[in-house]
């Protein structure tokens, strides 16, 4: 609990048997054990022993059927929701966060509707991290590209998982996600811009993963990523400025005062 609010961690899970246990023991340990209520772990039809790790801890183990990156997120987000979290925290299960930095994204929370954190931090960035010049500057070129159509805050990452949504703010835009791919995240921000939600973003440890990266994996796959996301920005600026789609009606988060104790 954090001050009498029930905290939830997603994690998608695709093939991660290699840190799976681990990173759910690491994320539950936060604050001395106190602070994470619920580690939900949604695997996406992995062909390891993923699934049989995941439920030998003490996470919540979920099957989403639907392939891909996106789909897993919304499932979890909306198991979180269901199972009446109060903040969800999305995170990966590779090793690549320290169930440590929930803190720095809690410590927004009262503030904020979505707290964002940012891998282009060099000082944070660890030897053995997937972020070299081109990603941690492709990320940073997108998330600007994103910040300027949006009218955003400032903005330095596209692409960061590690990041804090309260669940009345995920209630305002869940039922326009449409992304099931690699290119969710940026969805989320949009969505929550469109809808009037407060952002912040805050720098995060990112560290070497343990196996295979999915997405950044190979150079081609990062640049269809890269694309794909560019587009979706394009694509809901044009749906904002035009009124298409529907975008230009999404219900308006309440306007909320900083500094509100709770």
């Amino acid at each position: 609990m954090w001050y009498g609010r029930r905290v939830a961690v997603i994690f998608p899970a695709y093939n991660e048997e290699h840190n799976i246990a681990q990173a759910i023991e690491d994320f539950f340990g936060v604050g001395g054990g106190d602070v994470v209520d619920e580690v939900i772990a949604v695997d996406n039809n992995s062909r390891d022993r993923t699934a049989e790790l995941i439920k030998g801890t003490r996470g919540t183990y979920v099957l989403e059927t639907r392939q891909g990156y996106g789909h897993a997120l919304q499932r979890g987000l909306a198991e979180a929701a269901a199972r009446g979290a109060d903040l969800i925290v999305m995170a990966e299960p590779d090793g690549t966060f320290a169930g440590k930095d929930v803190l720095k994204l809690l410590a927004f929370a009262d503030d904020f509707d979505l707290v964002l954190g940012t891998r282009t931090t060099k000082e944070l960035i660890w030897q053995e991290a997937n972020m070299g010049r081109f990603l941690r500057w492709g990320n940073w070129a997108v998330a600007k590209l994103l910040q300027v159509l949006h009218d955003g805050p400032s903005l330095s990452d596209c692409g960061c998982t590690l990041r804090l949504v309260r669940v009345d703010a995920y209630r305002v835009f869940a039922d326009n996600l449409t992304v099931g791919k690699s290119h969710f995240l940026p969805e989320m921000v949009c969505l929550a811009l469109a809808s009037g939600l407060r952002l912040i973003e805050v720098p995060v440890n990112y560290r070497g993963r343990v196996g295979e990266s999915k997405i950044t994996g190979s150079f081609s796959t990062t640049i269809r990523v890269g694309m794909s996301m560019i587009s979706l920005i394009l694509g809901y600026w044009i749906k904002r400025r035009f009124g298409l789609g529907g975008i230009s009606s999404l219900p308006l988060a309440p306007r909320r005062t900083l500094h509100t104790l709770r």
